[in-house]
């Protein structure tokens, strides 16, 4: 009876070299994949400023928690006696199989990124809106030959800042109301320099589609025909396009009769409309009455009722106008508010004055949005406006960025505490937002710069201050020597593909104060003498780059405020801070360094620093504490981490306004957590996980304080996860060693009580939790009251979510005519997928009350036969769904084949169904 185990393990034990062999080659497949991934990711981000997918964040995590594992197994094996190498011969085919399933999975990915920044069938928001009789019948006009067959292509020409993008966003948002004319609307812009192979990529990507990126123009155009074709019927909004180009290069199908589909370009020239033979419809300028009535709208209706001003100073400020929009709104939003016929005299006459000083028609158009920068009257506001194009055209501007630079710069120098540092920035940007000068984007996160606004600023910058902007032209040439003048303030080069700068390149810049480098990927080295002349240097921006080394030149620039070095990946050594007294930003979040810059207990004024470098060796204790202007702090606490120096971490946590930490060991963890006395940062993000990953260190989270478990246990030598009172989004993936939530928040855990943890969790995902059964019991439910997210995927064990904990309850339930209820009144986002033993939320003698909830995804979840919903009931007694439901995501034979509490709850929930086919 033992023969078959004995067997077994000697087969196991005999085939070990030759599976250890076998698992290098497909880690080796893995690797290769994981590579091209990483690439095609970083070239996402560089070009289109887009994420990776929460689906291939988590396949990259994996893969390199299996590559640690793997390790570990080539270690046991060199030292293992025979009854381990029989053991390990059984771990290591499953981890060929697992290593095999991953291969898979990143072979079926049909996108890297997240959808989010995707336009294909999206609302856009608009700032503006539609003004004049003739713009209302130009959108007519437009709507009309896209609803009709006659007409495929539309050209929407006419000078800059006349309103064609306003235009088109309104007839887009249109569209998105008509689902059934087309499949698909898929807006792009397109700028400048006009890159054929970018704009294949911005149409794959808003097709939720994705191109690899090792083909050629010709591939690539022959594949993105093929997706364009599958949606048969399609409307394709080219933005802002300033040349023509040959569709078949790109990859477009030609929009015909035939095929329904349909073209519509933004452009100034008439010339682009001809040459790819498109319908022309022409915006022309507004009427002086059309004019009058948009500054008034932008100025407010008050100041015609004000005694001191007369409609005919009003009028001669609104004729200089030129009956351009753009030029009307930024006039009247920087004269809202005046009120003395001595100021609108003054800019009258200011506004004149820049008009009659250009020559040609965009010049003057330029001098009327100059206006408006004058009216800012205060310098530093001035100076805020005018960085802002430092950016590429149409980028979008992380706001905490921006701001960061200007405090660098010396711009807010009238508060001294750093929160109140960034409350005036985003005061400064509000103020710019409201004046027209800049625009909200991306959810309010960012702002970007009109284009003509942008070209105003870049005017500016060509006389007083002096900038050199080169920023995403795809150089490939540092510019020469010639072009770096003594007087240059700032310049911008970021966003290139500049591989070396000239060895014998010396810039005499004593004045320069911003040098923004970053995202020029291929930038390997930058030799001892470039800084030797830039001692005037606050800000230096290398983030992205592929430096090795930074030179010693960079310790002499003693006025230097900001070093930012952040995902230079191959940067091992930096040289010494002592000297750089001023320095208030240092991040090496990312880079490979094993010590911690020489001189940084001098940095007294540090109020960022990140540095989360995975080769750190050890921190050393007593330099937290000298730095005690500390705001937000990112550090990486590896196996041989001090308990001094977790403690110091911990004793900032009162006075930071965020902390994000990677723990590799539980005690560290626990160490952290209790030294907070349970209580963490304004902001924290901890994680705790044995494998060193090659991702961020934060993702996108819904929260402030936050906490995730990757790969590791949660109990080790008695010692159990402690976590922080006040958490409110809690994550595990793979750890192996949890049963259910209540072995997270455990009964005797002295830190964490149900009374206090009650007012806070409100998120909770599961991930690849193998030995999970059931997520939580009736007695935790107090703890969930505020939760919002449920999220439980790929856990193989998992069959209920609540669960009856003891007998004593289970015999309660089952003798109680009245149904038990699981009520969690703030839910709004329920997901279960891949869950092969999930049957039901609750047991059959309970319900789940959630009269918040919106969404509901499940997927691959074959056994599930009862949701447990219970509806709200009408005053007739029938079901009704929840009052803010917008999406089931379900299979539709699983829809078909659920249980129902409730009469009629599948027939009122019906319309919310979206079927899928996972």
């Amino acid at each position: 009876m033992f023969c078959s185990p004995i067997c077994e393990c000697f087969e196991y034990y005999r085939k070990l070299d030759e599976n250890m062999e076998k698992l290098d080659r497909v880690l080796q497949e893995l690797e290769n994949k994981k590579k091209d991934i990483e690439a095609t990711l970083s070239r996402s981000e560089r070009e289109q400023g887009k994420k990776p997918s929460n689906e291939v964040s988590d396949w990259l995590q994996n893969v390199q928690r299996i590559n640690t594992k793997a390790e570990s197994f080539k270690q046991e094996v060199e030292k293992g006696n025979c009854f381990s190498r029989a053991c390990l011969g059984k771990d290591v085919e499953k981890k060929i199989e697992e290593v095999k399933e991953y291969i898979q999975k990143g072979c079926a990915f049909t996108s890297y990124v997240s959808d989010a920044p995707s336009t294909s069938g999206m609302t856009l928001s608009i700032t503006s809106n539609l003004v004049g009789e003739r713009t209302g019948k130009i959108v007519e006009e437009i709507w009309e030959d896209l609803m009709g067959d006659k007409v495929s292509k539309i050209g929407v020409w006419g000078m800059g800042g006349i309103g064609k993008t306003t235009i088109m966003s309104h007839i887009n948002n249109k569209l998105q109301q008509k689902p059934n004319k087309f499949n698909d609307v898929i807006w792009v812009t397109v700028s400048q320099p006009l890159d054929l192979i970018k704009l294949q990529t911005e149409i794959a990507t808003a097709l939720k589609e994705r191109l690899p990126e090792n083909e050629d123009k010709v591939r690539r155009a022959g594949r993105l025909l093929g997706m364009l074709k599958a949606k048969e019927k399609f409307v394709l909004i080219l933005d802002d396009t300033w040349e023509a180009f040959p569709l078949e290069e790109v990859g477009i199908p030609q929009p015909n009769e035939e095929n329904g589909c349909k073209l519509v370009i933004t452009t100034r020239s008439h010339m682009v409309c001809r040459s790819m033979k498109c319908k022309q419809v022409v915006v022309d300028l507004l009427s002086k009455q059309e004019a009058f009535n948009l500054f008034i709208d932008g100025v407010g209706n008050s100041i015609l009722q004000v005694p001191a001003l007369n409609k005919e100073i009003i009028n001669e400020v609104v004729e200089e106008c030129a009956c351009l929009p753009l030029a009307i709104v930024t006039v009247a939003a920087s004269m809202r508010g005046e009120e003395e016929i001595h100021e609108w005299r003054n800019a009258l006459n200011e506004l004149r004055g820049l008009v009659r000083s250009r020559n040609g028609v965009n010049a003057e158009v330029l001098g009327r949005l100059e206006f408006s920068y004058h009216r800012l009257k205060d310098e530093k506001l001035q100076q805020c406006f005018l960085y802002c194009a430092l950016y590429p055209e149409d980028f979008a501007i992380p706001k905490d960025e921006l701001i960061g630079h200007w405090i660098a710069e010396g711009f807010i120098e009238e508060v001294k505490d750093v929160q109140a540092k960034y409350d005036r920035g985003h005061t400064i940007l509000n103020r710019l937002v409201n004046c027209c000068l800049l625009e909200s984007a991306k959810d309010g996160g960012c702002v970007k710069m009109h284009d003509l606004i942008r070209d105003m600023a870049l005017r500016i910058t060509s006389e007083s201050p002096i900038f050199m902007v080169k920023a995403g032209l795809r150089l490939l040439k540092f510019p020469g020597e010639q072009e770096w003048e003594e007087n240059l303030e700032r310049v911008s080069l970021m966003r290139n593909n500049i591989e070396e700068i000239p060895s014998n390149m010396s810039p005499h810049c004593d004045i320069l104060s911003t040098l923004l480098l970053q995202r020029n990927e291929n930038l390997q080295r930058i030799l001892e003498c470039f800084f030797v002349h830039m001692h005037g240097l606050k800000v230096l921006n290398l983030t992205y780059t592929n430096i090795e080394v930074l030179p010693n030149s960079v310790s002499d620039l003693t006025n230097l405020r900001s070093l930012l070095l952040g995902w230079c990946e191959n940067l091992e050594r930096v040289p010494s801070l002592a000297k750089l007294l001023a320095l208030q930003y240092l991040d090496l979040e990312g880079t490979w360094i094993e010590e911690v810059p020489e001189g940084m207990e001098m940095l007294e004024h540090l109020s960022h620093l990140y540095l989360y470098s995975p080769p750190l060796k050890k921190f050393p204790t007593g330099l937290l504490p000298r730095l005690c202007n500390l705001y937000k702090l990112k550090l990486f606490f590896g196996n041989k981490a001090l308990r001094e120096t977790v403690e110091e971490a911990a004793s900032l946590s009162d006075r930071l306004d965020s902390f994000e930490g990677h723990f590799s060991t539980l005690k560290d963890f626990n160490i952290y957590v209790k030294s907070t006395d349970g209580r963490g940062s304004k902001n924290y993000y901890l994680r705790l996980s044995a494998s060193v990953m090659g991702q961020r260190l934060i993702t996108d989270l819904e929260v402030d304080k936050s906490v995730r478990v990757i790969d590791c246990k949660i109990c080790e030598r008695e010692e159990h996860i402690v976590l922080p009172e006040d958490v409110q989004f809690l994550q595990m993936i793979e750890v192996d060693d949890v049963a259910s939530l209540n072995d997270v928040l455990r009964r005797e855990q002295g830190l964490v009580n149900i009374g206090k943890f009650s007012h806070d969790l409100k998120v909770l995902r599961f991930d690849s939790c193998d030995n999970l059964k059931n997520l939580f019991s009736l007695r935790l439910l107090p703890a969930l009251q505020n939760l919002e997210v449920l999220e439980v995927s790929r856990c193989i064990s998992i069959e209920e979510i609540v669960a009856v904990e003891d007998e004593e309850t289970e015999k309660e339930l089952a003798t109680n005519t009245i149904i038990k209820t699981v009520t969690l009144p703030r839910l709004k986002k329920l997901c279960f997928s891949k869950l092969p033993e999930f049957k039901s939320f609750c047991s059959d003698h309970a319900v789940l009350v959630c009269n918040s909830l919106q969404e509901i995804h499940v997927g691959d979840c074959p056994k599930l036969k009862r949701l447990s919903l219970s509806l709200p009931l009408l005053d007739n007694g029938q079901p009704s769904p929840p009052a803010v439901l917008e999406v089931i995501e379900i299979k539709k034979e699983l829809w078909e084949s659920l249980e129902w509490d409730q009469a009629n709850a599948k027939d009122v929930l019906n319309p919310y169904c979206k079927f899928v086919g996972f």
